[in-house]
């Protein structure tokens, strides 16, 4: 499977490339477009489904994967990266060709629609897609489906119009092979003799097993080529062409078996990967910029830490002009401030207003991304440069993020991400930048790794890199603690109300943040903050801002609704048991400042399904109440990998049941349980309280990563919780 492998700001999922995500049924892509029915669509057909590659005519499968749901009998990427002559427009062509055998229903299910984009152009690049489908039947019948046949959705994505293609397979049976291609042709109209293409990330395994597969690309040979194989995979064999001015690589793979989805797995840490970036520059553009430029032609398969450290300094020396707002900012406001914490927590405050909320009322209202956050090194560069003017000693600090791979096999400037350190008594990083970070926080991709180091308090000429280790955050400050006040129970239908507080502290309470907050939550706070808080209104016309009024004015309107059908739709995922309805959902915290970091909030909850009636007496599904419980298959018990978990982290309930009058509790003594080894914990108290049942319980993973030994003590506690999760108590009448 391959990745885009862009790095943004904050983000660590690396997303899928488009015509990857053309490749997977039933998913829709956004990028132009799809050519049909013209000469160079037969002329493409033609190259595609008889070029003579023996691989793409087989029609058997081993016998060793006859109970696989799907197996893929050949995989082939192929790419090519050219300039045209005399002008600086760049190609770009991708062909991927791919021949699947479908096994089962599952199978058949999910390649029953394809979703294709069908227009033009986005931004200074031309897209032009081509795509074939044929059904090959058991008795050697071929059917080839015509995209004439799709059905046109019309959308508007990221205020880009560009229709949708939905393709139906229709017919498929079990048995049947479908072999299908999608061809991606890019022109690039660059006015500059530059050009950065899109990084790539290839996993050799995918979640059918692969019979062949190959990976090829020709580039031209002043193209410069960063390319690493990771994980046992195999090394690209590589051809010189003298007459087209062309380098050929070549890769070539067969008899992989299915990886499926795992429970924490980073697939780029354990599985065969290639990860590869071609970049054109002139040779005059090549000598200013810097980046990890290799020789031109020639594969690049590491990065040395002379060419790093060149690459981060040569970037914080042209980029210390932008930080004249924060310098001015912190002058007025903390002239006479001497505390190195105060100062660089005020600093990131500063930061994180002006860079992150001048378009987040209209983006909030619009539901679009108007503005890419800035990037790690963008914030570390301005906090750097105004701790060096006050004289504070602080360290930059870069890293690759854990789900992509280690220090030492970095390759692409991409991969980097970035975090600064003050070396107050307590160290005092800052390592997220997002709308709700705060000061103190480590990325949590960078907990546990090594990272380098650079002295920041030195004259840049006098910058050293130094490997240090990043610590993993307790799991006791990433903590979710959930209050449930059981009442009303109503014992003629069932239904139960439930009064929730939850409270979220450190990484536990990003998701939560991100869905139930918006900008509208805490705009007033940042303006008592920071009164010159800045608004994309102030540039817009007249006219655009009154229709902005109007859409603000609608969005308000319907906030709290929208926001009760969130708070739903997180109970549904959170209960199994049937949530009837969701009120009085309130925000108490939101999390934004030191002085108050948690993110909290109250609502009550009217739920359904936890009680069955047994004779005079009623069962309750008391353990249902600490939420859903990971539930290990018993194919899950053997693990082969690592395991890798977002963070270390608690989640604490306390719950409170009032008994029905002329009722009494029976069970309470198999509530308590008491699970705990090196790797983790699950406790549990249960005690009678007057007229209440009164539950408390704490489950922590005490890493963010384990090693597959001791994946069975990680079992146990998990174990535990889910057994918790299936208890009952018995109410029984007096």
């Amino acid at each position: 499977m391959s990745r885009s492998f862009l790095r943004p700001a904050i983000s660590r999922a690396i997303a899928f490339a488009g015509l990857t995500a053309i490749l997977i049924p039933g998913i829709s892509v956004f990028q132009p477009a799809v050519a049909i029915d013209s000469q160079k669509d037969e002329e493409i057909r033609e190259m595609m489904w008889n070029s003579g590659d023996e691989d793409f005519q087989v029609i058997e499968i081993p016998e060793k994967w006859a109970d696989q749901s799907a197996v893929i009998i050949a995989k082939s990427n192929n790419l090519s990266y050219k300039k045209d002559v005399l002008i600086n427009n760049l190609r770009y062509n991708r062909e991927v060709h791919i021949r699947i055998k479908l096994l089962n229903q599952t199978a058949l299910e999910k390649y029953a629609q394809f979703s294709i984009p069908e227009s033009g152009s986005l931004a200074n690049i031309n897209f032009e897609y081509f795509a074939g489908f044929k059904v090959i039947k058991p008795d050697g019948r071929e059917i080839v489906l015509s995209l004439a046949d799709a059905v046109k959705e019309e959308k508007n994505i990221n205020d880009h119009g560009i229709n949708i293609l939905k393709l139906a397979i229709p017919n498929l049976e079990v048995g049947d092979i479908l072999d299908y291609y999608i061809v991606n042709e890019q022109e690039i109209k660059i006015s500059t003799k530059f050009h950065n293409f899109d990084a790539m990330i290839f996993q050799l395994h995918d979640e059918y097993p692969i019979m062949k597969q190959k990976i090829s690309f020709d580039v031209l040979r002043r193209c410069f080529i960063n390319l690493k194989s990771l994980n046992g995979s195999s090394e690209f064999k590589v051809t010189e062409d003298t007459d087209s001015d062309k380098n050929y690589y070549y890769f070539e793979d067969s008899d992989r078996e299915s990886t499926h989805e795992i429970r924490w797995m980073y697939p780029n840490r354990e599985l065969p990967t290639i990860k590869f970036r071609v970049l054109y520059a002139s040779s005059m553009i090549a000598n200013l910029l810097p980046s990890f430029m290799g020789t031109p032609g020639v594969l690049k398969t590491n990065v040395t830490e002379s060419e790093l450290l060149n690459y981060v300094t040569e970037n914080f020396k042209y980029a210390k002009g932008n930080s004249y707002s924060l310098m001015k900012y912190m002058k007025k406001n903390y002239k006479k401030e001497t505390d190195p914490e105060v100062l660089a927590t005020e600093a990131f405050y500063y930061l994180r207003n002006a860079e992150r909320m001048s378009y987040l009322e209209p983006k909030t209202i619009t539901k679009q991304e108007t503005n890419p956050a800035p990037s790690t090194m963008y914030f570390v560069q301005m906090l750097s440069y105004f701790l060096e003017s006050r004289n504070i000693d602080h360290e930059i600090l870069l890293g690759v993020p854990r789900d992509i791979s280690s220090l030492d096999d970095l390759i692409l400037e991409t991969e980097l991400t970035y975090m600064l350190k003050v070396n107050t008594p307590e160290p005092l990083y800052f390592g997220r930048f997002e709308n709700n970070s705060l000061p103190g926080e480590i990325d949590p991709e960078l907990q546990g790794t090594k990272m380098y180091s650079i002295n920041a308090s030195d004259p840049t000429l006098k910058w050293r890199l130094s490997k240090v280790d990043i610590p993993v955050i307790d799991f006791e400050e990433n903590k979710l603690t959930t209050n449930v006040k059981l009442d009303h129970l109503d014992l003629s239908n069932g239904e139960i109300t439930m009064n929730l507080t939850k409270s979220f502290k450190g990484l536990t309470r990003v998701y939560h943040q991100n869905v139930l907050m918006d900008v509208f939550d805490f705009i007033d706070e940042e303006k008592r903050k920071f009164p010159d808080t800045q608004t994309s209104y102030s540039i817009m016309s007249r006219k655009d801002q009154e229709r902005m009024a109007e859409m603000k004015s609608d969005y308000l309107s319907k906030k709290d609704e929208n926001n009760l059908e969130l708070m739903r739709a997180l109970l549904e995922a959170d209960y199994e048991f049937e949530i009837k309805d969701v009120e009085d959902f309130k925000l108490v915290e939101h999390g934004r400042t030191s002085e108050n970091p948690e993110f909290t909030f109250e609502c009550s909850v009217k739920s359904g399904g936890v009680m069955k009636k047994a004779g005079p007496n009623y069962l309750l599904d008391i353990g249902k109440f600490i939420e859903n419980q990971v539930e290990l298959t018993e194919e899950e018990k053997t693990r082969e990998y690592d395991v890798y978990m977002p963070f270390a982290r608690t989640y604490q309930y306390e719950i409170e049941f009032a008994i029905p009058e002329g009722y009494s509790i029976q069970g309470v003594d198999k509530l308590n349980m008491d699970v705990e080894n090196e790797t983790g914990k699950f406790i549990s108290y249960a005690k009678i309280e007057g007229d209440k049942l009164v539950i408390s319980t704490e489950k922590s993973y005490y890493s963010n990563y384990e090693k597959k030994e001791d994946w069975p003590k990680m079992i146990e506690f998990l174990e535990a919780a889910k057994g918790f999760n299936e208890l009952q108590v018995l109410l029984k009448k007096n």
